[in-house]
């Protein structure tokens, strides 16, 4: 973070981007087809809602603020400020201002947006009810501007072969038959015979680039904001918002980065089940592509 400087505020927003692309993973199965044209985002929001987790579906899709498109990334952080559940929290001099600790906030309500419109008042200007519309398109500037997300989905598109291929990659590394073929059955366990012909360190190399994949789609993107005072000439990564007349400068890194561990593999096949079948069930396919 930058910290504060002189007494100049500092304010931070994290936000978790999530899955910026949708697989195309051959070994997906047809059943689950599903998935190629339904952000794993939207499939789970389903399944949150079924299991009493969220009360509302969120609007927020994450191929928007993966877009590169500016109009998309400021309708994707609108949509995260709107429902912001534990993806979309602010902070202003490292006190929470805005978001929830743990489970999240599940949407922002008029007491809500009233207290943290008063909370940016110190930091950003605007008359009385646009302080948050301008924080908004601030964060929503310097996300396009940066650029820092093509990092990130370069990093989330390790994971080519999907869970439905890297678990099979999985059994053989821990020395174990395939329970999925067993599961699946001789007519469709066909498919994955390659995946348990191919040498060892080939078989580690997918796993590994799944787990490191599936680091990046969890992981958090952390941005930190400092007006710059007049004739401060600050730092080369700034933002210069029209809509106030402010420059601020801020720092972006990414956190939450541990390594996802190795035994988690076969949870993680398990909860992709789940997810693609509760999304099925409840018709979740007849809304449109999120």
């Amino acid at each position: 973070m930058l910290g504060t400087l002189k007494g100049v505020p500092c304010i931070s927003v994290e936000i978790k981007p999530k899955c910026g692309f949708l697989p195309c993973s051959k070994f997906i199965s047809e059943g689950n087809a599903v998935k190629r044209i339904i952000t794993r985002f939207r499939m789970h929001q389903t399944l949150k809602l079924h299991q009493g987790e969220i009360s509302e579906l969120s609007e927020y899709n994450p191929l928007d603020l993966f877009s590169k498109s500016e109009g998309k990334i400021h309708k994707a952080i609108n949509d995260l400020f709107t429902t912001p559940q534990n993806n979309f929290r602010v902070f202003l001099n490292g006190s929470l201002i805005f978001g929830g600790l743990g489970g999240g906030a599940d949407s922002t309500n008029v007491v809500t947006s009233e207290a943290f419109e008063d909370a940016l008042k110190p930091v950003i200007r605007g008359d009385s009810g646009l302080c948050t519309k301008n924080f908004l398109q601030l964060v929503s500037e310097t996300v396009y501007k940066s650029g820092i997300l093509d990092q990130l989905l370069e990093v989330q598109k390790l994971d080519k072969f999907d869970i439905e291929g890297a678990i099979h990659a999985y059994y053989d590394i821990i020395s174990e038959s395939c329970p999925v073929c067993g599961e699946l059955g001789e007519e469709v366990s066909h498919r994955y015979t390659s995946l348990h012909s191919i040498p060892m360190d080939e078989s580690l190399k997918i796993v590994k680039d799944y787990l490191v994949a599936a680091t990046a789609k969890d992981c958090s993107l952390m941005i930190s904001f400092r007006p710059r005072a007049d004739g401060d000439l600050g730092s080369p990564y700034n933002v210069h918002l029209e809509s106030t007349n402010q420059t601020f400068d801020y720092k972006a890194s990414f956190i939450d980065l541990d390594l996802k561990p190795l035994k988690k593999m076969g949870k993680y096949y398990e909860l992709d089940k789940k997810i693609v079948r509760c999304y099925t069930k409840d018709g979740g396919h007849r809304t449109r592509s999120r």
